[in-house]
């Protein structure tokens, strides 16, 4: 085959290529490159045959779920608990909901005050440069038109000595010419580096804004932290809270909640619970109160951790004069970790 192919090499008689050599040529590479396609399309198909299978194994699976969420509903001594399990997953989520909230609100506008005050700190350093500019070049362009006065001075003094007797004090005065030249050129050059230097402050681009700051973060943090805590006290006024984080760590019928008359008082104390944690308005000043008390407890594992350890935040929780002890943090109540600041 190499030896009927040789013209590829240079044609058969060292001359041009006839066209059917050129055509069976093109024939072998359009050859090698449907092999190489129908490789790939058969790689694809394999994977798209996996994944099939997989999506079919997940598909009985939630299905195997509703079956078993349908007979749990279906059964009157398991269908009232049932819906209270969901019903407390759904006050989790308002929960969560109104914690991100919350915390999106905080970093919006300690954004805007951060963002503000690097604007007007930037706009502020660039006036003191520009104003340091302005008065080397106030100085420079003075000694500038001085040296040009003086050189001006100078020859025009020159211009006068026109007596024969004045030849040799015209020469005396025409060498100093050159030197005073010379230094009202370096002025001139000292006064368009200060121009160029001027120019290229007033025009440079604002430096980006860094993000909030640390302190700022870590302050954050702490807010969410207080509010996460308000919220587990709201909820567990109607006695709610370690049932709920019991209905976000188990399956449906994992759970129990008694009778039916049980099941309807749970119902009725989620909805009493969710009402107060959607209404909840004036929060200002018991957020203060623990914001306070956080600080004075929170420890960090390095000077550049924005989130304080749950042990250090223990103690802060244990000392509660009043209602039972909570530590959000280290029991992650309405999956606290996912809104804090990084």
């Amino acid at each position: 085959m190499i030896d009927k192919l040789s013209f590829l090499k240079g044609g058969t008689d060292g001359g041009a290529v006839s066209p059917d050599e050129e055509r069976l040529m093109q024939l072998f590479q359009n050859r090698a490159g449907l092999k190489k396609a129908y490789a790939d399309l058969k790689d694809e198909f394999h994977l798209l045959r996996d994944r099939l299978k997989q999506q079919e194994g997940a598909t009985i699976r939630v299905q195997e779920q509703l079956d078993a969420l349908g007979d749990l509903l279906g059964d009157p001594k398991t269908g009232y608990g049932a819906l209270v399990f969901y019903q407390l997953r759904t006050l989790w989520k308002t929960c969560h909901q109104q914690l991100s909230t919350f915390a999106a609100d905080l970093t919006r506008q300690q954004e805007a005050r951060e963002m503000a005050k690097h604007k007007a700190e930037t706009e502020a350093a660039k006036s003191s440069r520009l104003a340091d500019v302005d008065g080397r070049l106030h100085a420079a362009a003075a000694e500038a038109d001085s040296k040009r006065r003086h050189l001006a001075a100078e020859q025009s003094e020159i211009s006068r000595l026109t007596a024969f007797w004045h030849y040799f004090k015209r020469r005396r005065r025409e060498k100093s010419l050159e030197s005073l030249r010379n230094q009202v050129v370096v002025a001139d050059a000292a006064v368009g580096d200060l121009h160029a230097e001027r120019s290229a402050i007033d025009h440079e681009a604002a430096p980006e804004f860094p993000g909030i700051s640390l302190a700022a973060r870590r302050n954050i943090n702490l807010a969410i932290i207080s509010y996460a805590e308000l919220l587990c006290e709201n909820v567990d006024a109607y006695g709610l809270a370690a049932r709920a984080k019991e209905a976000v760590a188990r399956r449906v019928h994992e759970m129990s909640f008694g009778t039916r008359a049980d099941c309807e008082s749970h119902m009725q104390r989620v909805q009493q619970a969710q009402s107060a944690v959607a209404n909840q308005k004036q929060v200002t000043a018991a957020l203060k109160t623990k914001l306070e008390r956080l600080r004075g407890t929170c420890e960090y594992r390095n000077n550049a951790d924005t989130v304080p350890t749950a042990d250090s935040l223990a103690p802060a929780a244990a000392a509660a004069e009043l209602g039972k002890p909570w530590n959000v943090l280290a029991e992650d109540y309405w999956d606290l970790y996912t809104v804090l600041l990084r």
